[in-house]
């Protein structure tokens, strides 16, 4: 999957300009609070990739003690793991618990299908300005026609760095010592002379593998879409893609790029470049490059200092190589997207501390550092560490991998060790990025649910092999493609080619 594994990116901090505060002071959104009725309770089901502590009254304290007087609302807060995350928004959804406000990497355009959330466009209307001005300010005016399905606006993508480049990431002292250096490292073509080296030198060290298992993923499919400008249509089954402007939509799969890609896969898995056993291990290449077997993993990363977080991470010297550039499109924004409960009964509410989570700098640092002096300290102005002899593991309360889920990067604290330009440099390429020319188009699987299903089951029994070389193409590959068309394959492409022609009409195209 290509966007949502890009969720992994980890996204660093600025506070907004005076500029953007003031012009957002004055808008009706400002005005909500100060009432002297009881402050409403909103349920807030949020994400940590940290620990998860037992006890989140002090953090639900903290930020209600800031919000109460400003917007009457107070917020309790359900903290999950990635493991059970959907499962229990999905069991909440289905049982009528409250839970007001979620998240999704990757399913959007599912939850707008099955008629499971609100619409936004009257709130951010009256409650929503200044969510909405910083949106317009970090990344530009038509960020929402990513969140737009059937005229509504059905979500808030999370403001960070959307262009999320292919890039390579790799033991920097294991390969310097291969006598290599960054500079000899531009494209996949690139890495066979590294990793034939490093099978010479210290065969007991895997030179490759996935960067996310269960199902195992290298992130050849991110690196195809962004290599050859494919557009996803907001469905990361890659059946029904778009290359470039061509408006035809295909099924990747059946392509000679995906062949020629999962072929050099398989001469790679043959020569020893990855486990055998890649497809079903259940260990992630990061945790083999902290151990000391593994030397390197391919992902999708904002700006060009996650290696320092991936450092910390590993314990190991990591960097980063860019080897594409980022290819825009509806799936590069709306993967990551907070959603309101389409069964709330406190929208109004809701939409207020939206509003606060992706604009006030309390708000968004509290859910993802906890207590200043207990759980962070400020370093300067925009800089934090954890407390001296703490790390990540003991302080009461850190989401700190959790940056590019929470509100806007643009307020985030950054975390010792990164630099504030590549915020910058962030903020620059949200704007700057080639887009596909149907960025705004979201696939409505509706009228092929049942086949849409039948085909991620499919997808998830041939892929992982295919990617990382464990199983030969020639013999798989048209089996998973016999099988996709019996999936119903073609009644999905010609679905999304039917809206896609609509959609470009209604553009004026």
């Amino acid at each position: 999957m290509r966007k949502a594994r890009k969720i992994l990116s980890l996204c660093l901090t600025i506070a907004l300009s005076l500029s953007v505060l003031a012009a957002c002071s004055g808008n009706k959104s400002s005005e909500s609070g100060n009432s002297s009725s009881k402050p409403e309770k909103v349920v807030l089901a949020y994400l940590s990739f940290n620990n998860i502590p037992e006890d989140l009254s002090d953090i639900e304290q903290a930020i209600n003690d800031h919000l109460r007087d400003k917007i009457n609302v107070e917020v309790e807060l359900k903290l999950y793991g990635p493991a059970e995350y959907e499962q229990r928004v999905n069991l909440a959804l289905q049982s009528g618990e409250q839970m007001d406000l979620f998240i999704t990497y990757g399913g959007f355009s599912g939850y707008v299908s099955r008629n499971q959330l609100y619409p936004l466009d009257d709130l951010i209307e009256t409650y929503g300005q200044d969510l909405l001005a910083i949106l317009e300010k970090d990344f530009g005016a038509d960020i929402l026609k990513a969140t737009t399905m059937n005229g509504k606006i059905y979500g808030i993508p999370v403001n960070k760095g959307f262009a999320l480049p292919t890039t390579f990431v790799y033991d920097a002292d294991r390969l310097h010592d291969l006598g290599f250096t960054a500079d000899d490292i531009n494209s996949l073509e690139d890495l066979p002379a590294i990793f034939e080296t490093l099978k010479q030198k210290s065969p007991e060290v895997v030179p490759f593998g996935p960067i996310n298992v269960n199902p195992s993923d290298t992130y050849l499919l991110g690196w195809l879409a962004d290599v050859y400008e494919i557009d996803t249509l907001t469905d990361f089954s890659y059946v029904g893609v778009v290359f470039g402007d061509s408006g035809k939509v295909v099924n990747l799969y059946e392509t000679e790029e995906f062949r020629n890609a999962v072929n050099m896969m398989y001469e790679w898995n043959q020569k020893g470049y990855l486990q055998k056993d890649a497809a079903a291990t259940t260990i992630p290449m990061s945790e083999l490059i902290a151990s000391g077997s593994g030397f390197s993993f391919m992902g999708g990363y904002a700006g060009k200092e996650a290696g320092k977080a991936l450092s910390a991470q590993m314990n190991k010297n990591i960097e980063t190589k860019r080897i594409t550039e980022e290819y825009f499109e509806t799936s590069s924004v709306n993967s990551v997207v907070w959603m309101m409960n389409g069964a709330t009964k406190v929208p109004e509410a809701a939409m207020k501390f939206l509003n606060a989570f992706y604009t006030d700098p309390f708000v968004i640092n509290t859910l993802l550092y906890g207590i200043e002096g207990r759980d962070y300290v400020k370093v300067d102005e925009h800089t934090v560490s954890f407390p001296e002899g703490k790390t990540a593991n003991d302080v009461a309360y850190t989401a700190q991998l959790s940056t590019g889920m929470i509100g806007s990067e643009s307020l985030q604290y950054q975390f010792v060790g990164t630099d504030w330009s590549d915020v910058e440099l962030k903020l620059k390429e949200n704007k700057e990025t080639k887009r596909s020319p149907y960025f705004g188009f979201v696939f409505d699987m509706n009228d092929v649910k049942a086949e849409m299903s039948a085909i991620n089951n499919v997808k998830n029994q041939y892929v992982p092999a295919l990617v990382s070389g464990s199983q030969d193409p020639e013999t798989v590959l048209p089996k998973f493609l016999q099988a996709l068309k019996d999936a119903g394959a073609d009644r999905v492409i010609q679905a999304k080619q039917d809206q896609l022609d609509r959609w470009l009409e209604q553009q004026g195209n």
